[in-house]
């Protein structure tokens, strides 16, 4: 049977209908929870009259122990989320006992104590009606209504019962939201942290390699990510060129890449030597991050010597995207002579190969990793090297101009933000 709850006098049924409609409107609009619980107590005149209202909680506190969350008698509304301290507590009395009854309870005419705790709340009124608001099937909550001049009818009470719990109900979903929204903003704040400072492990700005020009372009996925791409300088005219990715993105890649980049700039007994051969380097990285990376995690990753002098590119490969090359006047480009090889980190030691090339002016290297290449689009159609190639046959000998039309191509094609990290090392050989 629904209950009824009983209407004042003074408002009719479509009036009652009207205030409802307005006021779970109004309750819709809150954000906070603060402000929730303060427009149903200025508006809910209209559901069950009362002149008074008190409600505690116990969420938090030692046995025996509540607090007074909120009192109409107070001048100033106290934010119990935001200045819990400020909230008095109660040890004893009439609250108390109301609240760990854990049960509805209608008090037709009201006596209390001078000395209890609660005799200030109750002063001058006549009857009382106080609900417990469960949370987890536990009954940490009250809420008491009070009026001076007559008793609360059991339909009055059965509607206390039911608005005040779904009103609780809202209000602890609201907090958690709330307490999720923050929570989510720390959060992004420790990532853009994260990406700032793997940022900074990036070249801060690009080498003066006679002979060559250069242009990257460094996207990731999330605010950190696990792409990487160095150089070095070795001496005796000869330059160290990397690019690597580390298996997945986010926070974590972005922490194995900086462990890769830590073993190949520390001077530790056991750094690896960026000036040993690049078969050899890539082999002491291997083993290095093998002992230390997390278990599953892998990086891909080429490593190349450009001899200035000789023009010669010494080069090997750990599972990595091999790099274009078009030579000269060529109508097409081509993969770097690479065999695909083992990632590193997977086994403790690893068979590496090594190659050579000699670069004649004009030719031009573009490496990369699969961010780029592995872009979709609506049609589940994946960019590609024929989309790399592409971009590449459109410019001319100029490195800045391969990174901009390959980032142009991919974005135009892709659907929607990157899904993983996007690297691009353009270099044109005069």
């Amino acid at each position: 049977m629904a209950l009824q709850t009983e209407v004042p006098h003074d408002i009719s049924a479509a009036g009652l209908i009207r205030e409802y409609l307005s006021l779970v409107k109004e309750l819709s609009l809150q954000k906070e929870p603060q402000a929730l619980i303060e427009a149903y107590r200025t508006r809910a005149q209209f559901v069950v009259p009362t002149d008074r209202v008190v409600s505690l909680s116990r969420r938090g506190m030692p046995p025996g122990k509540a607090r007074i969350t909120r009192s109409t008698t107070w001048e100033t509304a106290i934010n119990p989320w935001a200045t819990p301290d400020r909230l008095p507590v109660v040890e004893s009395g009439m609250f108390l006992r109301l609240l760990e009854a854990g049960h509805a309870v209608k008090i037709d005419n009201l006596e209390i104590d001078h000395g209890d705790p609660a005799a200030p709340y109750l002063s001058g009124m006549r009857s009382l009606a106080s609900t417990p608001i469960f949370h987890d099937g536990e009954p940490l909550y009250m809420v008491n209504m009070m009026r001076a001049d007559r008793p609360f009818s059991l339909a009055e009470v059965a509607t206390i019962i039911l608005t005040a719990n779904l009103i609780g109900r809202a209000t602890e979903h609201m907090v958690q939201a709330s307490e999720i929204q923050r929570l989510n903003a720390a959060l992004e704040r420790e990532f853009n942290h994260i990406g700032q400072i793997q940022r900074g492990l990036l070249p801060a700005k690009l080498p003066q390699i006679p002979g060559v020009t250069i242009a990257t372009h460094y996207e990731t996925s999330t605010q950190a990510g696990g792409d990487y791409y160095d150089f070095f300088d070795l001496g005796d005219d000869r330059w160290g060129i990397l690019i690597a990715d580390v298996s997945g993105h986010g926070a974590s890649a972005a922490v194995e890449m900086a462990r890769a980049h830590a073993l190949l700039h520390a001077d530790l007994d056991d750094r690896c030597d960026v000036r040993s051969l690049p078969a050899a380097t890539l082999q002491q990285l291997n083993r290095a991050l093998h002992r230390t990376m997390r278990p599953g995690a892998f990086i891909t990753a080429f490593y190349a010597h450009y001899h200035t002098r000789s023009r010669k590119l010494v080069f090997a490969n750990a599972g990595h995207n091999a790099p274009r090359l078009m030579r000269m006047n060529a109508a097409e480009s081509t993969a770097l002579p690479l065999t695909d090889g083992m990632p590193l980190a997977i086994v403790d030691e690893l068979e590496i190969q090594q190659k050579e090339i000699t670069l004649k002016p004009g030719d031009r290297l573009l490496l990369y990793t699969d961010g780029i290449t592995e872009t979709f689009n609506r049609g589940a159609e994946m960019f590609g090297i024929e989309g790399l190639d592409g971009a590449m046959r459109a410019c001319g000998g100029s490195a800045q101009c391969m990174i901009h039309k390959v980032i142009e191509d991919v974005r135009t094609f892709g659907d929607g933000p990157p899904a993983d990290d996007r690297t691009l090392v353009a270099l044109a050989f005069q």
